[in-house]
């Protein structure tokens, strides 16, 4: 029962000749990446590549996270703020009925309530940031701690800037 069936050799096989089929030589030239890699070399050398930034955390936002435990949730301690609600609601109406939630509730000043209104009225929900979808919070923290661990079992990849 130990043995490999024949259908089982002959698949370990197919897999490592594809494995062998697939090393790829650390000291390829720009021209062979082309030939054996079509797609790998049209996505590296396309201008088109983009970084979305949804949000900027303070630096005490970040120094607090980087000396946890990576189990921590990164959001523990956080205090949305009006334009984390604001980026929340859907329409127009919606963030009208924020405003006029948190200032009833003192949260925000009659006057910071009067400049989000104009503002509002003038750029409409989107201009306080990108829609945050259910969840967001939840995989904005996953997302966080991955990134964490990265750093902890890969440090020479990441430049400390404040050393500078």
């Amino acid at each position: 029962m130990d043995e490999k069936s024949p259908k089982n050799v002959n698949q370990d096989q197919k897999k490592k000749d594809l494995i062998k089929a697939i090393e790829i030589d650390q000291n390829l030239t720009d021209d062979e990446i082309r030939e054996k890699f079509p797609a790998l070399y049209k996505e590296l050398t396309d201008k088109k590549m983009n970084i979305r930034i949804d949000e900027v955390k303070s630096d005490s936002q970040i120094s607090s996270f980087q000396e946890g435990n990576t189990d921590q949730d990164p959001f523990s301690n956080y205090d949305p703020n009006i334009y984390d609600f604001l980026a929340r609601a859907r329409t127009d109406e919606e963030g009208q009925e924020i405003i006029d939630f948190l200032a009833n509730q003192g949260q925000i000043s009659p006057e910071t309530a009067k400049d989000l209104t104009k503002k509002l009225k003038k750029s409409g929900i989107r201009s306080f940031g990108p829609m945050r979808p259910s969840n967001y919070y939840y995989r904005k923290s996953e997302e966080i701690k991955r990134q964490k661990l990265i750093q902890k079992r890969y440090p020479s990849q990441f430049i400390d800037e404040t050393q500078d």
